[in-house]
């Protein structure tokens, strides 16, 4: 069995139940002997009772409240009195009676002093047997009553009951039925409390300890021997053969309270927290995807509109204009077209529509709003003012870097119609006739290509500012996409780290509360099955 109470021990301090764990230990140690504790009001004659069942004096006797700890009387090699801690007190004297016997003195139940009430109550859980010590003018009161609740609801043990006679015994040879009736008395009230079958067992004994000390035999003292029989005798012998299956007993009823099924609560409760975390977990992580979902397929629509509206604008200022004028004086339309773009899209909000999209501050603080538990920090964004400069300045520089289209034109055609006058009159000179029909063929063609080039610049201005927008927006699609997950999985990943912190301190809590319940509740059924 030590093997078995060690785990149960070890258990309940894991459970943080210390105390329980030395209720357990102080069960276990007081084996050994027969605890026999006398409880009762201050004034019950308990020390007096003990001082006459030794034949001696070792417990003061007074009218006043001076028992304020437990004291343990019983037989040691050699006598001594010593104060094993702040509520318990050992007396120790050579008395072969009390080998196997612990007679247990207590403070006073209304003595009005709360230290005394601790001492009581800490003791009280060791006891083989609680006898009940009531004087005759006050055999049952409202304190042994709430001790009687107490105990019975915690405590598995055997009971007595002692009504001290303090009237003369003129009453009750008077009244030769008035022991029987003070008795009844008791019983019925104990009955409101106790099972049927403990009342029933209940030994209950009425007689003067006063007068038993002065040695006198009559109506007042003729139970006194049965009582000391009963004390060093049947309870010893009683509690010897029980002793083993009571302490199971009120091991299994103390293990079985409240306190352990708090534990056992808390254990469901965070199996229930952990799943409420991972629940939160896997929505923060789908209600972010579905935020950066929705973000990307407005990223690209705005870009693509943008786009669109610019090549439309950019259309209507070509329109304005004929191939010839493109070509002759493109400086214009670039300059018109640089101060469209500044004028609408730079220097307004247009870009930092699409940038703001970036942002993940407020799809986290509606998560904040949602889950108040997470711990969340909208810091701003770092970098979106620079990419909406740098898309702004390559967006800018697109008119300049398309090139004048058409504007060599005006230089070429009257090269071609030089070299053609060059080679119509080298043709007609035989000597020179060869030279003069390539350069009819050079002049020809620039002065053709030339024609060409300038009826298309127009289309050709036009084209190269669309193909350098498509590039723009192909590009810039990808870095803001790949931006904006970026930024978002970083934040997720803070919130995750905070959730899976949280969540590994709930699963080591619960592994641990899982393990000590689960070692003890195999210890207690091993108690049960082998003890």
């Amino acid at each position: 069995m030590e093997e078995v109470l060690k785990e149960i021990k070890l258990s309940l301090k894991g459970l943080n139940l210390d105390h329980l764990a030395k209720y357990v230990d102080d069960l276990y140690r007081s084996m050994d002997k027969v605890h026999i504790a006398f409880v009762g009001e201050y004034n019950a004659g308990k020390s007096s009772l003990i001082n006459t069942l030794l034949g001696k004096k070792v417990l003061a006797e007074r009218d006043l409240p001076t028992t304020n700890r437990v004291v343990l009387v019983t037989h040691c090699p050699v006598e001594k009195r010593e104060k094993l801690d702040k509520y318990t007190e050992l007396l120790c004297l050579k008395d072969e009676k009390l080998k196997y016997i612990v007679l247990v003195d207590t403070p006073g139940l209304s003595s009005a002093v709360l230290e005394h009430e601790h001492a009581l109550l800490r003791y009280l859980h060791k006891a083989d047997l609680i006898t009940i010590v009531a004087p005759s003018n006050q055999p049952y009161s409202k304190e042994i009553e709430n001790l009687l609740k107490l105990l019975s609801e915690k405590h598995s043990t055997q009971w007595a009951y002692v009504i001290n006679i303090f009237e003369e015994p003129e009453v009750y040879e008077e009244d030769p039925e008035k022991l029987t009736r003070l008795k009844e008395f008791v019983r019925e009230k104990l009955r409101n409390i106790l099972s049927s079958e403990d009342v029933e067992n209940m030994p209950i004994f009425a007689f003067s300890v006063r007068r038993v000390r002065k040695g006198i035999d009559d109506i007042l003292t003729k139970e006194w021997e049965a009582f000391k029989k009963f004390i060093f005798e049947e309870v010893a012998e009683r509690s010897k053969k029980i002793k083993f299956a009571a302490l199971k007993e009120k091991i299994l009823k103390a293990l079985s309270g409240e306190e352990i099924l708090q534990r056992e609560r808390e254990l469901e409760d965070l199996k229930r927290e952990i799943e409420r975390w991972k629940s939160i977990r896997k929505k923060v992580e789908n209600e972010i995807y579905r935020a950066v979902e929705t973000k990307k397929r407005l990223i690209k629509q705005n870009l693509e509109r943008i786009v669109e509206e610019l090549k439309g604008e950019i259309d209507d200022i070509l329109s304005q204009y004929g191939s010839a004028k493109v070509a002759l004086n493109p400086e214009e339309v670039i300059s018109e077209i640089e101060t469209l773009l500044r004028v609408k899209y730079l220097s307004t909000s247009r870009l930092s529509e699409i940038i703001s999209l970036l942002d993940y501050r407020p799809d986290f603080v509606r998560l904040k709003k949602i889950y108040p538990e997470l711990v969340i920090e909208p810091t701003i964004p770092a970098g979106l003012k620079t990419l909406e400069e740098n898309f702004g300045e390559e967006l800018e520089a697109i008119p300049k870097r398309v090139g004048k289209p058409g504007s060599l034109s005006k230089y070429l055609f009257p090269l071609g119609l030089i070299i053609l006058a060059v080679g119509a009159f080298l043709a007609f000179n035989p000597q020179w006739a060869d030279y003069g029909k390539v350069a009819l063929f050079l002049g020809g063609f620039l002065a053709l290509f030339s024609v060409i080039r300038f009826l298309t610049a127009k289309g050709s201005l036009k084209g190269r500012i669309e193909s350098r927008l498509n590039l723009l927006k192909e590009r810039y699609e990808k870095t803001l996409l790949s931006k904006l997950e970026e930024l978002y999985n970083e934040r997720l990943k803070r919130v995750f780290d905070y959730i899976d912190t949280h969540l590994g301190k709930l699963e080591r809590e619960k592994e641990t509360l899982e393990r000590d319940l689960e070692r003890l509740n195999k210890a207690l059924k091993e108690l049960q099955e082998k003890f």
